[in-house]
């Protein structure tokens, strides 16, 4: 049996330490507005929300709340007044990883129509490489519809991969353990430390398609409401929080590199 691997703790957030209730502005962006002004409306998927910076708040935990909007709403969303309004924050231009594990400790929203990601875009985007040539690793995609099933995925030039796990309790009752282990040749998925996807650099080019993810990645971290994943969203929802404890970055046997811009 060989060895179990060397963990190294690389960069952690840990949110009860911003006792000032701020995150770092040397850290974390926020996202605003319904994706327009990116060039993604509805980001690039149909979604509902208009993103504000106050959607998203420590108190304790870092938390991001999609709120139903009264029917008069003065934020304009390209379909008219804006129906939710959520968060979306990430570290692009900031903060990068290339390699080694990420775990995120989260608590999930409930609520048919929700969509909680935590997953990494290519750092290459920000030199105008387009999605999805620039590579998307998802850490963790659920739905409201479907609350028992943790999703790792990837996407490249031309595919996706996904895979779904059973859990044993709705996701949204209990905070868990979302991580990828991630070097040259692989990235493999753990819900509350148990693998339940691995994907090879091999098994993508055998196919012909390339392999995006051996270069640095930002992480991203939003609650989306509605759009083509997530479906048709409950008329009695009113309200839906994802909570994050932490997020650490280790190296793995010595692999795992931070990359820290000014």
């Amino acid at each position: 049996m060989s060895p179990d691997p060397q963990k190294l703790l690389l960069w952690s957030e840990e949110f009860a330490d911003h006792l000032d209730g701020k995150l770092p502005a040397d850290t974390w962006n926020f996202d605003i507005g319904d994706g327009a002004s990116a060039g993604l409306i509805g980001w690039g998927n149909n979604e509902l929300e208009y993103y504000t910076t106050e959607s998203i708040k420590i108190e304790g935990n870092l938390t991001i709340t999609a709120q139903k909007e009264p029917v008069n709403s003065l934020l304009q969303c390209y379909y008219g007044p804006a129906l939710w309004t959520s968060g979306k924050i990430h570290t692009a231009g900031k903060v990068g990883f290339k390699f080694g594990r990420i775990e995120i400790q989260a608590k999930l929203p409930s609520g048919i129509g929700t969509w909680p990601a935590l997953w990494l875009l290519g750092a290459d985007l920000l030199d105008g490489v387009a999605w999805p040539h620039c590579g998307e690793i998802d850490i963790l995609e659920n739905t409201g519809a479907h609350p028992f099933q943790v999703q790792g995925t990837i996407h490249g030039d031309g595919y996706f991969g996904e895979a779904g796990l059973q859990s044993p309790t709705p996701l949204s009752e209990d905070f868990h353990n979302y991580a990828i282990s991630w070097n040259e040749e692989s990235i493999e998925w753990f819900f509350d430390g148990n693998s339940y996807n691995k994907i090879t650099k091999s098994s993508v080019e055998e196919t012909g398609k390339p392999w995006p993810f051996s270069q640095e990645f930002y992480l991203i971290m939003n609650l989306a409401i509605g759009g083509w994943f997530a479906g048709e969203v409950d008329p009695n929802l009113e309200k839906a929080t994802l909570e994050i404890e932490s997020i650490k970055y280790f190296s793995i046997d010595g692999v795992g590199e931070l990359i820290l811009h000014e």
